[in-house]
């Protein structure tokens, strides 16, 4: 007998975009995290705002940002690729629908890095003892680049961070050492 699919859960809401300091958010209600699958951590979603598709993750807020118990309170940011494509903003009143996203979201690895790994053993036997998600943020920020320039330019400074032990990349120290 085959078992059929399970729907995924989804929590629709209406909510005022609020900000704190530069970054536009809303809130969705308490326990959505636990009502789509997920009750801790970090939880990718599928979002729909204004009808409008995207890929997000619900932030959880610590208890020193919250009176709610553990994984009850997430809060969800919205980019500026988001608020423009619905012509929303700060105070603007929008309509959000979110699914638990179970789709791996993985992140190629910029041919121009895996080309200078190639090169460089020691610096690769570093770059593979990073964490997944070290190395995801990595490939990410190489691979939203817009010029070929930056793009060599910012490869050389990886592999500079890859290479020597004391180099920090954006305030963080490397958790294994070349």
């Amino acid at each position: 007998m085959m078992e059929r699919p399970r729907k995924m859960k989804r929590v629709s809401f209406s909510a005022v975009i609020h900000k704190e300091g530069i970054n536009p958010y809303v809130d969705p209600p308490l326990g959505t995290g636990l009502k789509i699958g997920r009750g801790k951590g970090v939880i990718p979603v599928k979002v729909l705002l204004d009808g409008q598709p995207f890929q997000a993750n619900l932030m959880p807020l610590g208890p020193q940002r919250t009176k709610a118990g553990p994984g009850q309170h997430h809060r969800l940011y919205l980019n500026g690729l988001m608020r423009q494509a619905v012509g929303k903003d700060h105070r603007d009143k929008i309509r959000v629908v979110l699914q638990l996203d179970l789709k791996p979201r993985v992140e190629p690895m910029n041919p121009a890095l895996a080309r200078a790994l190639k090169k460089d053993p020691q610096a690769q036997k570093v770059f593979k003892g990073l964490s997944p998600s070290h190395q995801k943020e990595l490939k990410r920020y190489l691979n939203h680049l817009k010029s070929q320039e930056a793009l060599h330019r910012n490869v050389g400074k990886v592999m500079g961070y890859l290479r020597n032990a004391k180099t920090r990349w954006f305030g963080k120290k490397k958790p294994v050492k070349p």
